[in-house]
């Protein structure tokens, strides 16, 4: 029997993790689902949907209170004590996402986050595995083939969220000749390959809602002529190659890129995301600029909740290399599929579930 820790409860991604590693009961003993004190409803309803729709059993799922941002992360010092003794698996998913934080907020969480969640993994005596979730995009302004055993590089961040998550990664990549670590950096996280479902609509739900709200004047320009390659993965794929990744020998102390190893261009992308909405494809093409200039005239930002900051990402080329999770991977049947297959089933859940 497996003990486990997960920070990020009740975020989504943890959830769906949760969810999948109790599809093989007889490995799970205790999992400790950290959450912050003020999302004990919240993580209370997660833990009783959990229960309903899993084989868990009430005394293997255990919501602990705790704060990453605090040396001791887990509030209550006897709790702290048993799970640290009993953990062989931590899972580190908690973090600040939103693109457009300021420095200080994800310095806390993300840095200082992930550096107490470090330590604590590293007191662990049973200690299997430290699972860190970082992002593809700790590459910032690079461009060209980034490598998965890539991370140094002394090139700007196009945001906040970015320069800290690669400082964060930082302190989990000099551990790697003293603890069990394995480094998951996803691309763009989007819904499940053949529901769509997801639990909140960002990143490029964000071109969604745009074209949903400038549905009277479609056909809708292309924005810029540069095909920059989009990186979307479904989160079945990203959930299923990382619990197997935690658990093989094939992931210990390495890094894998969860992105699309055949990636789209973002006009490809933007056209058939268009054509799935309007049923026809756009017509023309503005500039990047003129589009800025827009978003700001048009305050979408404020409007609609769309970080300015995404423009960056649709006009920025890096091409994630995937060799080693390729070869990890091989052989278990865990693919990333190809999203042109399964976006009308994104397309059709936005629809179908997002707010008036």
């Amino acid at each position: 029997m497996n003990h486990y820790v997960f920070t990020g409860f009740p975020g989504f991604l943890a959830g769906k993790l949760i969810t999948h590693l109790a599809s093989l009961p007889n490995q799970i003993g205790t999992i400790y689902a950290l959450h912050l004190p003020t999302q004990h409803d919240e993580a209370s309803a997660l833990k009783q949907e959990l229960l309903a729709t899993t084989s868990l059993q009430d005394e293997q799922l255990v919501l602990v209170e705790a704060d990453i941002t605090l040396p001791e992360v887990i509030l209550d010092p006897i709790m702290r004590s048993v799970i640290e003794r009993s953990v062989n698996y931590v899972f580190h998913l908690a973090a600040a996402y939103d693109l457009s934080i300021p420095y200080e907020v994800g310095y806390r969480i993300n840095l200082l986050g992930t550096k107490h969640m470090t330590s604590f993994a590293k007191r662990a005596p049973h200690l299997k595995r430290y699972v860190y979730f970082s992002t593809a995009y700790v590459s910032g302004r690079r461009q060209g083939t980034v490598y998965e055993n890539e991370l140094w590089h002394r090139v700007a961040f196009k945001n906040h969220y970015e320069a800290t998550k690669y400082e964060a990664e930082a302190i989990v990549s000099r551990e790697f000749g003293s603890m069990p670590v394995t480094v998951i950096r996803p691309g763009i996280v989007i819904g499940h390959s053949l529901t769509g479902e997801t639990k909140k609509f960002d990143g490029v739900y964000f071109v969604l809602k745009l074209m949903d709200q400038l549905r009277q004047a479609a056909p809708l320009p292309y924005i810029g002529r540069q095909n920059i390659e989009v990186n979307l993965v479904p989160y079945d794929y990203v959930v299923e190659a990382t619990a197997y990744l935690a658990h093989a020998p094939a992931g210990l102390g390495r890094t894998f890129h969860l992105t699309d190893p055949f990636p789209h261009g973002a006009r490809e992308v933007y056209r058939m995301i268009h054509e799935e909405m309007f049923r026809r494809p756009p017509r023309g093409t503005i500039p990047h600029v003129a589009a800025e200039a827009g978003f700001s005239a048009m305050k979408l930002s404020e409007r609609y909740g769309v970080p300015r900051e995404l423009l960056d990402y649709f006009k920025h080329q890096v091409h994630f290399d995937t060799t080693q999770t390729m070869r990890a991977l091989n052989g278990t049947g865990i693919i990333c599929p190809d999203l042109k297959d399964y976006l009308p089933q994104v397309v059709a859940y936005y629809d179908t579930h997002k707010k008036p």
